[in-house]
């Protein structure tokens, strides 16, 4: 089991399924997620709308941090192009 969740917040998904109103108002009273199993393994994660929205900025704001690092690195090695080149390809599309 992943160690971010406690037990109490791991169900099998068969659980969820029969008692979703149960699993949604228990997430949105303690604002925590909860860890569906299949088959006794991690399947799926449930969590408040809030904190998917949350975690989706964070991922987007990581994405481009490793996406200017890796043109930094790029430039550095001398593989940069000269700007109006890709301007032009872009214009293409």
């Amino acid at each position: 089991m992943s160690a971010n969740f406690r037990m109490d917040e791991v169900f099998p998904i068969s659980d969820f399924v029969r008692n979703a109103s149960e699993h949604a108002a228990r997430i949105r009273r303690t604002n925590r997620a909860e860890l569906l199993t299949q088959h006794g393994r991690p399947s799926l994660a449930v969590m408040p709308a809030e904190e998917f929205e949350r975690l989706m900025e964070a991922r987007e704001y990581l994405d481009t941090v490793e996406a200017i690092r890796l043109g930094l690195e790029a430039a550095e090695a001398g593989q940069s192009r000269p700007a109006g080149d890709v301007i032009g390809e872009w214009e293409k599309l």
